[in-house]
């Protein structure tokens, strides 16, 4: 008696081929998402550093003249906002810089760029 090797077996490799396809869709789709994610972050940081840039000139303005007159406002103006008003710098990002307290003298330079805003503060 012989046995019979061939088995009929329609539709396997059609079976087979989709669920290499699959996996394989699977496989970019997440690669696909993470790459995404890293570029939205990278745009967020470089948004950041803008604003940070920013916020740093309107401290070195405000210690310019500070320097320049040697004194800059009168101690019963703390809580004074937007000293120089928003003053937009060449690439798009703009600055206030903020009269908090005294003593000591604080002002706060905020710098922004589309909807980041980042601080840095002056104290002395």
């Amino acid at each position: 008696m012989k046995k019979q090797i061939s088995q009929k077996k329609e539709g396997s490799a059609l079976m087979l081929t989709l669920f290499i396809l699959s996996a394989v869709m699977l496989i970019v789709m997440g690669g696909a998402a993470t790459i995404t994610a890293g570029l939205k972050s990278g745009r967020h940081q470089a948004h950041s550093t803008r604003a940070y840039f920013a916020a740093e000139a309107g401290a070195e303005r405000l210690l310019y003249e500070i320097r320049k007159n040697g004194t800059f406002v009168d101690v019963n103006d703390a809580g004074t906002e937007n000293v120089f008003g928003t003053t937009t710098l060449s690439n798009g990002a703009e600055y206030i810089v903020n009269y908090d307290s005294f003593p000591p003298f604080v002002f706060t330079s905020i710098g922004g760029f589309l909807e980041t805003q980042r601080s840095v503060e002056v104290r002395f």
